[in-house]
């Protein structure tokens, strides 16, 4: 078989019977590291919070202004509850400011009206 055959068996190959398998090809290319970070961030955006005892706005304000101060990490639980009754996954991380109505945690805003409860990390 010629070179020029050859090449013309392939090009008719690749143009006519060649099917391409798409995705089921790339999907042995996911990495198991890969696959399991995303199972554990499905879990942790799944995960419904405990609730915790409801605080006073001043014992919520005093943890706040301490960690903010020392630069401790706090969790701060919201009494917001999303259409199934479940409330709304805690924030947890240092905090960045405040306002005259909220508190900032790691640039999101949280009004001190919604504050259920906060917790100093260890």
């Amino acid at each position: 078989m010629s070179d020029a055959e050859f090449s013309k068996m392939i090009n008719n190959y690749f143009q006519n019977d060649y099917r391409e398998r798409g995705k089921v090809k790339w999907n042995g290319y996911f990495l198991s590291d890969h696959t399991s970070a995303l199972k554990r961030e499905a879990q942790t955006k799944n995960a419904v919070p405990v609730k915790l005892p409801m605080m006073s706005l001043t014992a919520c304000q005093n943890i706040l202004r301490h960690a903010s101060a020392n630069y401790e990490f706090v969790t701060v639980q919201q009494n917001i509850e999303d259409t199934d009754g479940h409330l709304v996954p805690n924030l947890t991380g240092l905090v960045d400011g405040f306002s005259d109505l909220g508190v900032y945690i790691n640039e999101n805003y949280i009004a001190f009206e919604n504050i259920r409860a906060v917790v100093k990390e260890e």
